[in-house]
């Protein structure tokens, strides 16, 4: 059930395809769909069932309260987190006679736990698009581990969404698409997409 609903998407930062989340969630409204679109870009036009929440670091319990809670009561069918590295987690309880003296071998989470955690805890049934950006032009000829650091938010991605796609511009008309399905499993083939840069 994990996986179900949660679909990854890896893009190059800066260029026409980083805005694929937009760019979904603009058709999705257009088509009909109820969406949740949280971007610290609203797209130029905003269709009706277009729900926009700028909410700069949403935890997984705000994403579900606006998915239980839509405006108007519409039910939701689509949510896009752009950028979903800007979720954060939860606070945790520590007990006010915490000693760290006492816990030596204590060691914080790390980010990528603290994002693969927050990512976990999203348990909507509405599909849930997550999009995440790379510095460098991507490898759409490996999988995400065997060219980024395991803890980058995109390798992260591989172990709750199946799929993630990774999207590479190849030409000014062709988009070559990359599937990989979990952290371990099927590196499926690319797919060149017709997708004319704008």
């Amino acid at each position: 059930m994990t996986f179900r609903r949660k679909v990854g998407v890896v893009v190059e930062r800066g260029t026409a395809e980083a805005a694929v989340g937009r760019d979904v969630a603009v058709h999705a409204a257009e088509q009909g769909i109820r969406t949740l679109l949280y971007t610290a870009h609203p797209p130029a036009s905003s269709p009706d069932p277009l729900v926009i929440d700028p909410t700069p670091h949403p935890t997984a319990q705000h994403v579900m309260d606006r998915v239980a809670r839509p405006p108007h009561g519409r039910q939701m069918g689509l949510v896009v987190l752009e950028g979903y590295e800007r979720l954060r987690p939860r606070e945790r309880y520590i007990p006010d006679q915490y000693d760290p003296i006492d816990d030596l071998d204590h060691e914080p989470p790390t980010e990528a736990e603290e994002l693969l955690w927050s990512l976990r805890e999203i348990a909507i049934s509405t599909p849930l698009l997550l999009t995440t950006a790379v510095a460098a032009q991507p490898d759409v000829s490996r999988p995400l581990d065997q060219w980024l650091d395991v803890s980058h938010p995109a390798v992260v991605l591989t172990e709750i969404c199946e799929p993630v796609i990774t999207l590479h511009r190849s030409s000014d008309r062709i988009v070559d698409a990359q599937l990989q399905l979990g952290a371990y499993g099927l590196h499926g083939r690319r797919v060149a997409l017709e997708w004319a840069t704008p």
